[in-house]
């Protein structure tokens, strides 16, 4: 293990590899590169191909591809995004206002949760697959509009839209840092 790549204390970590949604498409749809990290090299293959650059900002998207349950290049060179993101729920334990079985119960929580709302969209929207949270609520309004949306299926919506406001209320406090809160809402 090359602990180079690693960031902050090992209780830290196994917090980190039993959550992921920073990686997962659950908090973002995208990962902000530093400035000119792209044209230096030694980033993983599959996010020097797929980073592209708007507005002067370098990105690339999420869910990351070498994210699989947990990131499967952990121990390895990542870009400078995956081990300098500090969450709320990293900060929170780091300040020590809970403890790591605490920060635990809170990812299990979340996870449930998260898996929860996968399946009730997947019965709503008549889709396969896993949906990444960040764009099932981007396909939310268009499901809404959609003449095959009935009015039966109207209460299971607005049930399901209120249970994904509740997740993201969980996120919002105790994983998505405020810094990050703030910038969301101001967009």
């Amino acid at each position: 293990m090359n602990k180079s790549f690693l960031q902050g204390p090992p209780e830290e970590q196994v917090i980190c590899v039993s959550c992921g949604f920073c990686c997962d498409g659950t908090l973002f749809l995208h990962a902000h590169l530093d400035p000119g990290e792209r044209s230096v090299g030694g980033l993983p293959e599959w996010i020097e191909e797929h980073s592209v650059c708007k507005d002067g900002k370098e990105y690339f998207p999420l869910p990351c591809r070498y994210f699989c349950k947990k990131c499967t290049i952990y121990d390895n060179k990542r870009a400078n995004v995956c081990s300098s993101f500090r969450c709320q729920l990293l900060k929170d334990f780091a300040e020590r206002k809970l403890t790591l079985d605490n920060a635990l119960e809170v990812v299990r929580e979340a996870s449930r949760m998260k898996a929860e709302l996968s399946e009730q969209y997947r019965i709503i929207s008549g889709k396969s697959g896993s949906p990444v949270f960040r764009q099932m609520l981007l396909e939310l309004a268009d499901l809404q509009q959609s003449a095959s949306f009935g009015s039966v299926n109207s209460l299971h919506y607005d049930i399901f839209v209120a249970r994904c406001n509740i997740f993201e209320a969980l996120l919002t406090k105790h994983i998505r840092s405020s810094e990050d809160f703030a910038k969301m809402i101001m967009r």
